[in-house]
């Protein structure tokens, strides 16, 4: 089993991950993909809102014919519109590919690359098939200004009367993460994804898990521990 998928316990039967927030979605997502199709899986990587297309050209697709046909002989597709020359956008509703694959791995939230992310009311795009989800957020904002490292800052300011300029604490971010993803986390079995542990001692990791009763665990994509 893969390093990732262990360490953020996905189950077995997962079909349809779905992650949200800001702080590496994407990195996780690909990374995901990698080893789950080292493990032998046929798998898709999609999108519901928008993502940069992948650099290899060839993994991507936007035909269901093509999806299909990329599944059956390289195992691995990343599939969507294209709507730009880097970015790609969320399939046809028309096209239901997911059940072409072993595991879909779907990026369901926007951020700006930035690492905390706040949603407004139609946010995220989840999908119905989506049975585990990744709430991730990079630990980086600790300690700087909410102004500069939150997407949708001004609706932090407005729902939980957070300053702009108010200066990120362990509380508040655990706060804005319960009330921006809360309400899924009650629905859809997952976990959180603080990432960018490098930022943190262990014991300031340890203390940002116990403000979360849903799973949170703490690593680097960067340096995938």
């Amino acid at each position: 089993m893969g390093f990732w998928v262990q360490k953020l316990q996905i189950p077995e039967q997962a079909h349809c991950i779905c992650a949200v927030g800001a702080g590496g979605k994407t990195s996780l997502l690909y990374t995901l993909a990698k080893e789950y199709h080292a493990m032998g899986k046929k798998v898709l990587l999609t999108t519901t809102t928008k993502m940069y297309l992948p650099e290899n050209r060839s993994i991507w697709a936007e035909q269901a014919a093509d999806i299909q046909h990329k599944l059956e002989t390289n195992g691995f597709v990343v599939a969507g519109t294209q709507i730009s020359t880097e970015k790609m956008g969320a399939l046809p509703e028309s096209i239901w590919i997911y059940d072409c694959a072993d595991v879909v791995l779907v990026e369901a939230d926007g951020a700006k690359r930035l690492p905390l992310k706040f949603p407004n009311d139609t946010e995220p795009v989840l999908p119905k098939a989506c049975d585990f989800l990744i709430t991730v957020v990079g630990l980086s904002c600790i300690g700087q200004e909410l102004q500069k490292v939150c997407h949708r800052a001004a609706l932090v300011e407005q729902t939980l009367g957070i300053c702009g300029k108010h200066v990120l604490r362990m509380e508040d971010v655990a706060q804005i993460l319960y009330k921006g993803y809360g309400a899924f986390w009650q629905q859809i079995q997952g976990c959180i994804l603080g990432n960018q542990a490098e930022y943190m001692t262990v014991q300031q990791i340890q203390q940002f898990q116990k403000y979360f009763m849903y799973p949170c665990i703490c690593g680097s994509l960067q340096a995938n521990q």
